[in-house]
């Protein structure tokens, strides 16, 4: 019998946790990440939520469950999407296709570091654990995901912009968008709103768990 385990971001890779309900209800406070199994005959899913900004704990307790269920013979398939790119002139422009359509800095999401940030941002009096450190998510080497059998489970953002410009039209850069290095605010004629969310729901969402399903059903 052979198992698989998914390890997979939730996919909310491009929005901001600027606001303190927002954050609240991403579940960023929780201790432990809640555990999904799926049977099928011999097969085996288990599915791990993750997030993007949490607890130190949070991520401490995924490690564990890693660690254990890799040495039990499962999978991993976890979330990646970085660039497939042959220079550095191709992911800046990229970069640039990205911020016009998401209409804010790349990657410009907070991390919550200090006592002090989290409870301005975090305003929830009924948490009494409002000083534990908030932390971005760690690297997946953390996780002590093993490479060598591990699958990448995802598609490259360059491959979404395209996918989303073959069917939308292209990003069109104006002056400013060029002008505005990548790591300032941006403050440039963003992308229509309805593009955004075409391919937050469409292409960040649907397209991805399409593939996801796919490669895990390829791999019986």
């Amino acid at each position: 019998m052979r198992n698989y385990f998914i390890l997979i971001a939730f996919l909310f890779l491009f929005t901001s946790c600027a606001e303190s309900l927002v954050v609240q209800s991403t579940g960023v406070l929780q201790n432990a990440a809640r555990v999904h199994h799926l049977k099928n005959g011999d097969r085996e899913i288990i599915y791990i939520p993750m997030r993007h900004l949490g607890k130190r704990n949070y991520y401490d307790y995924i490690q564990r469950q890693v660690d254990s269920l890799q040495q039990q013979g499962f999978v991993v398939f976890y979330e990646s999407i970085a660039y497939q790119v042959d220079s550095a002139q191709q992911r800046d422009l990229y970069d640039r296709k990205f911020r016009k359509l998401v209409g804010h800095t790349v990657g410009s999401t907070k991390t919550y570091e200090k006592t002090s940030d989290t409870t301005k941002v975090l305003m929830a009096p009924m948490y009494k654990n409002l000083g534990s450190r908030i932390i971005q998510q760690p690297e997946y080497s953390f996780f002590k995901v093993d490479y060598n059998t591990a699958v990448v489970a995802d598609i490259p953002k360059n491959v979404l912009l395209d996918e989303f410009e073959y069917t939308y039209g292209d990003i069109v850069l104006e002056p400013c968008d060029w002008k505005t290095p990548l790591h300032e605010p941006y403050s440039c004629k963003a992308a229509k709103g309805k593009l955004k969310r075409i391919f937050d729901r469409q292409f960040i969402m649907k397209r991805r768990e399409e593939n996801l399903a796919a490669l895990v059903a390829d791999a019986a």
